[in-house]
């Protein structure tokens, strides 16, 4: 029987490669609305945008929010990790022509493991190519956590982040998309990005959904229940943003991340480490 969106090729697909892609989520009126809100909020307030399109942006944004409960991706999330669902993260990753920001091979889960697993889904808001620096993945890397060394992210400023140590490059493949749709892939599976060597803007919203029986082998996470039920507590509960950039907000994503700060986004706190985040300067 097929899921409520995926085939079962698709869903066999994902267990067998640790990725789906080419999913339609988005019309083309959907995508140019959320171009144009943010575009509209990188022009009206340009010093906000480093740290408010960054970790949880989905607590401050309320259209990054909606998106991250649009039925269609959910229909795909639910049929490749069941019925309830948290939302753990909303980030925006886009990159301009000629950026340098270079996404190494990397798992998502590989500094705090999560089990069951979470999943990441890539929404294109634009097209996503080789040239531009589209998301690249090795299929089949996420039956395990590999060896891995910390390093500061590109473009994350004291952020460290694990780089896989040894990566069979040959086996890689590209995943392009057009506008509106998304790819969706297991927290291990060791995925990338290049560089946007074009003249085109990439532009992209990543989100983390975990199932609501989920339990973090370091730390306590949180996330927004946005389908089914919570019945384990496992997570903290995060609110629902206002409707524009609210001081309300900015607050609540800040309390979030400081008590909270021990998520897969992060990192378990090291000893001596002081809690840092994109947040508004205070």
């Amino acid at each position: 029987m097929m899921g409520k969106l995926l085939s079962d090729a698709q869903i066999q697909g994902f267990r067998d490669d640790g990725y789906v892609s080419g999913i339609p989520v988005l019309d083309p009126a959907e995508v140019a609305d959320l171009v144009a809100r943010t575009e509209a909020f990188e022009a009206e307030r340009p010093q906000d945008v480093a740290w408010a399109f960054d970790i949880k942006a989905n607590l401050l944004l309320d259209w990054v929010y909606r998106l991250g409960c649009n039925d269609r991706l959910l229909d795909a999330v639910e049929d490749l990790i069941g019925p309830d669902l948290l939302m753990t993260n909303g980030v925006y990753r886009n990159k301009n022509p000629g950026s340098a920001v270079d996404y190494g091979w990397h798992q998502d889960s590989a500094r705090i493991q999560v089990e069951p697993c979470f999943i990441i889904a890539y929404v294109a808001l634009s097209p996503a190519t080789p040239e531009n620096g589209c998301l690249r993945v090795i299929p089949g890397t996420h039956d395990r956590v590999r060896p891995f060394s910390l390093t500061e992210g590109s473009g994350q400023r004291r952020r460290l982040v694990a780089r896989v140590i040894d990566v069979d490059e040959s086996a890689a493949i590209d995943l392009p998309l057009a506008p509106g749709e998304a790819a969706i892939f297991h927290s291990n599976l060791i995925h990338g990005s290049a560089p946007n060597r074009s003249d085109a803007r990439r532009m992209a919203l990543l989100y983390d959904y975990t199932p609501a029986d989920a339990r973090q082998n370091v730390g306590h996470g949180s996330g927004q229940l946005v389908r089914g039920t919570d019945r384990w507590g496992h997570f903290a509960p995060e609110p629902v943003p206002e409707p524009g950039l609210t001081e309300a907000n900015v607050l609540g994503r800040r309390a979030i991340l400081s008590t909270y700060h021990e998520n897969v986004l992060m990192g378990p706190r090291l000893p001596g480490e002081t809690v840092t985040f994109p947040d508004r300067p205070y």
